[in-house]
């Protein structure tokens, strides 16, 4: 597991043994997606961005995450996973 990941089917051959030698259950790699785009809105980043990241458009990303904007125990849920998220520093478009 020492290369990286290069097709879909390689991150699915290599999923289930990486989660067992972490310890962690099983759970399909999808499920990265949406912690990724949780922690994306809970931190407050732009939208446009995110969905950009995710491949689809604002109003779906809007549409399927609107539960975790502005939730008044967002940071302490993060905190009590010892979830530190610094900064976010965004790269010039080459556009």
């Amino acid at each position: 597991m020492s290369e990286h990941i290069k097709q879909t089917s390689d991150l699915h051959h290599q999923w289930r043994p990486a989660l067992e030698k972490l310890s962690i259950r099983y759970r399909p790699p999808y499920n990265c997606r949406h912690t990724y785009a949780t922690i994306c809105i809970m931190s407050g980043m732009n939208p446009a961005f995110i969905s950009q990241q995710l491949g689809h458009s604002v109003q779906m990303l809007l549409s399927t995450y609107a539960r975790w904007i502005n939730s008044s125990s967002d940071w302490s849920e993060l905190e009590k996973l010892k979830i530190g998220i610094k900064s976010v520093s965004a790269e010039p478009s080459l556009s």
